[in-house]
């Protein structure tokens, strides 16, 4: 059984349903890093910080529902250090270990570049500077056979609670004409969006504040 049992004797009162176990509480730091170095290859010796604002020099995501590929230049992701742990537990049943962040005030900013993709025809492309702050943005990974956990190859769902703020300025008239100024399906895209998105922020935060998995 998962390692987390070890701890039972002094976390039973953050027990909950027969199958639920919450082995930590969400703030402290070295609970979580030593279920997580127990259950698996990770290394415990993090930075324990995230800066204020990194770069990722290049990250595409796609959003299939408008036929489009992004491709963000130099991509500066600020407010990373600012989430904070929501939900931690270990379902029993299903060997299911389950951690949630909660990151109010994610930012982005990036030279953006959007491939239209058509059919039978080739791709066209536009460019412009994009930044968007996301009052708060909800994730939660799934992890499968927690005993021997692998958080590299786990799905992260991505909740966006309530639509950016956001600047938009082309590069070229060509690109002002095709974005378009309706933002009735901007909670589809966004959601696409972190789709792609998901993933990497949870990494970052699970590889710099709690044990380092080494992917990326």
């Amino acid at each position: 059984m998962l390692a987390i049992l070890l701890f039972l004797s002094i976390t039973a009162c953050l027990a909950g349903p027969s199958d639920i176990v919450r082995p930590c509480k969400f703030s402290n730091t070295q609970c979580l890093r030593e279920i997580f170095r127990l259950n698996s290859g990770c290394n415990p010796n993090v930075q324990g910080s995230i800066p204020t604002k990194y770069t990722i020099p290049t990250f595409v995501f796609h959003t299939p529902y408008f036929n489009s590929t992004y491709i963000d230049r130099n991509l500066r992701i600020g407010n990373n250090n600012k989430c904070q742990i929501s939900e931690f537990f270990y379902n029993t049943k299903t060997d299911v270990l389950v951690i949630a962040i909660d990151c109010p005030f994610l930012a982005f900013e990036s030279t953006r570049i959007l491939l239209q993709h058509h059919s039978l025809a080739e791709d066209t492309s536009f460019e412009y500077y994009y930044k968007g702050t996301y009052p708060l943005v909800r994730l939660t990974m799934n992890i499968p056979n927690a005993i021997n956990m692998n958080v590299c190859t786990a799905y992260t769902f991505a909740d966006v609670t309530a639509l950016p703020i956001f600047q938009i300025n082309p590069n070229d008239k060509k690109t002002a004409n095709f974005l378009s100024r309706d933002l009735t399906l901007l909670n589809i895209f966004e959601r696409e969006t972190f789709y792609g998105r998901a993933r990497q922020l949870m990494l970052k935060y699970i590889n710099s504040y709690i044990c380092d998995f080494g992917c990326k």
